[in-house]
């Protein structure tokens, strides 16, 4: 999967209809049969991070859609991990691996109504959707499909303006917050 180094959106290759190139197909129809996939081989998804929930088993989880939300919220909010769904359709029983965790959950700016539906009708987790997209996305925002990394990032952006060098050193914890 390639990403965009100015944006950190994926990149859809025109060449297959506006598609992801995963590698998987690549390997499967490859012509080297050392690298050819077995024709029965299929794939099978899990959450991006995934791998840190048996790593903290204390922590508390949040979910959002992209993994570049996930990365850029972990730089912000260490404390707990961030998981990525890779796309709306994925709020499905790969879930499952969230059960017992606390978890709160930031759809994409036009994903709200749906990921509180679709996440209600998974059994036996303990999600929260947060609406601070929902409340306080302006028309721009809706326009140009921001999440909360977009905004993590302009908050930052704002402050490191409005602090000085000295304000930092004062008071070190000195972090962006909502």
């Amino acid at each position: 999967m390639k990403y965009n180094r100015q944006t950190g959106k994926q990149v859809k290759d025109k060449k297959v209809g506006g598609r992801i190139t995963w590698v998987h197909v690549v390997l499967k129809h490859s012509q080297d049969p050392k690298l050819r996939l077995p024709a029965d081989w299929e794939l099978t998804q899990c959450l991006f991070g995934e791998h840190l929930l048996e790593q903290y088993p204390l922590k508390n989880v949040a979910l959002v859609e992209s993994e570049k939300t996930a990365l850029i919220c972990t730089a912000f909010w260490p404390e707990d991990i961030w998981l990525a769904t890779s796309g709306k359709s994925q709020l499905n029983d790969r879930l499952q691996v969230l059960k017992g965790r606390k978890v709160v959950a930031f759809p994409d700016v036009d994903g709200y109504q749906e990921w509180k539906e679709k996440l209600s009708r998974v059994p036996r987790l303990d999600i929260t959707v947060s609406d601070i997209l929902e409340k306080n996305a302006t028309a721009e925002d809706k326009e140009n499909h921001v999440d909360i990394a977009d905004l993590l990032i302009l908050q930052h952006r704002q402050e490191r303006m409005a602090i000085t060098p000295i304000e930092k050193r004062k008071d070190p914890k000195l972090h962006p917050t909502f």
